[in-house]
């Protein structure tokens, strides 16, 4: 992946999040703290996000409960992790169960041209 972000932003990112997803900040906050937009769904701060865990290797999660937002995983709680991971795994298959049905929808409405589009397995 390259980078889109400078060492600044992804310092600065580091700084304000919390430890712990008792902890979390929500996106819309987290935006404006960076100098970003916060409007919308908070895309430029989600695209840090995602950069700083695949580039940079940071431990960072989110939440949908409350508190909703993005916080560090504590190093020290496996748990948390865990549960995060389970939450990945879910809205994954949520997603690709939503693409099966879309396929198989497809096809039984256009049966004169189905398609054939498979599932790609996407390497970790």
């Amino acid at each position: 992946m390259p980078t889109n972000f400078t060492q600044a932003q992804r310092t600065a990112l580091l700084n304000i999040l919390q430890t712990g997803k008792r902890n979390a900040i929500n996106a819309e906050r987290l935006s404006l703290a960076l100098g970003f937009p916060a409007g919308g769904n908070q895309v430029q701060t989600r695209n840090l996000i995602r950069e700083c865990i695949e580039v940079d290797g940071d431990l960072i999660g989110s939440s949908l409960s409350n508190p909703k937002g993005f916080y560090l995983i504590d190093p020290t709680n496996i748990r948390e992790l865990e549960s995060y991971l389970d939450s990945l795994e879910n809205r994954a298959i949520d997603i690709l169960q939503r693409r099966t049905w879309l396929i198989r929808n497809w096809n039984n409405a256009v049966p004169g041209n189905p398609t054939t589009k498979i599932a790609k397995y996407v390497k970790p």
